[in-house]
């Protein structure tokens, strides 16, 4: 069965480059034996490579696990849509890399490697200090708790696109980072937004 590697230069590249790289691996035909259309490769993964490094690594705790979580991604994709890829093949494999990676970690509740946040995000902070105590069980419940009241808020009121921004926080993602991602002209659009929709819905000392 044959193997993609993304870079597609990888095996060419000097040792201390590749040494420097986490390869993403994707069996290139599907369960079925059919090759998979080489655009979910090409336009789909390769863009954006890096950020799906970064979700394995703040999702799921160990960036080495890329490999798997995109695999299931082109492989789902590519069962759903077949060839056709549309017009930002690239966007698909994000919006479903977010989801596939809080599956592949449901095993936690708001798994411990997964980055809390706390309401001075919302607030302004972009994020907190990834530096904190491991064994502060308490604030790590107190967090997760007022994470599911946010999120179930915005289920309630069908806020579709500030579920896409906390998702995108929670995997590590800066506001500048996710104005780009989502095609915003500026990072201030989704913050602003997001802002002030928490002060709408929880007044200082609500949570």
């Amino acid at each position: 069965m044959g193997v993609v590697i993304i870079p597609f230069n990888y095996e060419q590249l000097p040792e201390p480059q590749r040494k420097a790289i986490v390869p993403i691996c994707i069996a290139a035909v599907d369960r079925h034996g059919n090759p998979i259309a080489r655009v979910w490769f090409e336009q789909g993964v390769a863009p954006i490579q890096d950020h799906l490094r970064k979700i394995a690594r703040n999702q799921l705790g160990d960036v080495r696990r890329v490999s798997e979580l995109t695999e299931i991604v082109v492989h789902k994709l590519w069962e759903r849509h077949g060839p056709d890829a549309g017009t930002l093949p690239w966007r698909r494999v994000f919006i479903w890399a977010m989801w596939e990676a809080q599956k592949l970690a449901a095993g936690d509740w708001y798994s411990r490697h997964t980055e809390p946040l706390g309401l001075d995000t919302f607030q302004g902070d972009v994020q907190e200090d990834s530096v904190r105590d491991p064994t502060d069980y308490g604030k790590l419940y107190e967090k997760s708790l007022m994470i599911a009241v946010i999120e179930r808020r915005i289920d309630e009121q069908q806020r579709d696109d500030l579920r896409q921004y906390l998702k995108m926080l929670r995997a590590g993602f800066t506001w500048e980072e996710i104005g780009d991602e989502l095609g915003y002209q500026t990072s201030e659009t989704p913050r602003k937004r997001f802002e002030r929709w928490v002060k709408k819905n929880f007044p200082k000392g609500a949570l």
